[in-house]
């Protein structure tokens, strides 16, 4: 795919940033991270596609690999700091991976996407659309999934209401901070974190930053063709939500298949790290 470079809003200091912090930037990574993995819509030991949409620094995609041996991935992203990353964070699935630049707003590059594809997932990238963008990309998705195929979305969202902002405010705050502490034995990163604006619902957001509420977003899947929609968590204004195309709806393993998790939702929880 051609070379792209990140969108305004978006610098490579803020990638180095992220990679950085993100364990301590994103609400409950690990959980959010346990919760796609276990909707993705196949058995642990098939073949298939899979694309992610801002792959970031790759900890997601590491464990969609891990978890699913045979599956091919492809990893897009804007920004080459973060791309260098994924190249050394996907080292040792190479053979499984390939890790590409796009621009989320063109539409070229839906074109180019494998066939047939299974799931496409999304982290922290889609709340840059505007709403008519966030309609046209799941749309373009829904053609180019394979039946019963998934879109799978963890992103922040729209509050419906100034209670709601102040909520998910207090809410991300207090799971930075109780990250921060956990995870170096300090605040440093926390205030890193408060200093620097990372928390949406504080303050006055970047332009760049265009989230859209729960409500529409699972309406616009419906209109796009997915015949499933559904959120399965939500904490600090962070929600992971998506569509399944019109077979099935999400995989149910049978008895004679391992079952990782819960196909239906985030009822469990798991130690793998998130990422952008």
């Amino acid at each position: 795919m051609a070379e792209h470079t990140a969108p305004a809003g978006w610098t490579e200091e803020a990638s180095r940033a992220f990679i950085d912090d993100g364990a301590v930037f994103v609400p409950s990574r690990d959980e959010q991270i346990a919760t796609l993995v276990g909707l993705i819509p196949a058995r642990a030991d098939e073949a298939f596609a899979v694309v992610e949409l801002g792959a970031g620094a790759g900890v997601l995609a590491r464990a969609v690999l891990e978890a699913f041996p045979r599956c091919r991935y492809v990893a897009l992203d804007s920004s080459a700091t973060m791309r260098a990353r994924l190249t050394e964070t996907l080292a040792r699935h190479q053979a499984r991976v390939t890790v590409g630049a796009f621009d989320l707003a063109e539409r070229r590059w839906r074109a180019a996407l494998p066939t047939p594809l299974r799931c496409v997932l999304a982290s922290l990238v889609v709340h840059h659309l505007p709403a008519a963008g966030k309609r046209r990309l799941f749309a373009d998705l829904a053609r180019r999934l394979e039946p019963g195929g998934a879109l799978l979305l963890a992103d922040v969202v729209e509050p419906t209401g100034p209670a709601a902002r102040e909520a998910f405010a207090l809410q991300w705050d207090d799971a930075a901070r109780a990250q921060s502490l956990a995870l170096t034995g300090g605040l440093a990163a926390f205030e890193r974190f408060t200093r620097d604006g990372w928390n949406f619902y504080r303050g006055t957001p970047d332009p760049y930053d265009q989230p859209s509420r729960l409500d529409e977003q699972l309406r616009w899947l419906r209109a796009a063709g997915f015949a499933t929609v559904d959120c399965f968590w939500m904490r600090a204004g962070h929600a992971v939500f998506g569509g399944w195309g019109p077979r099935n709806g999400p995989h149910t393993p049978t008895r004679s298949e391992p079952r990782r998790q819960s196909r239906r939702g985030p009822r469990s929880r798991a130690t793998s790290r998130r990422g952008r």
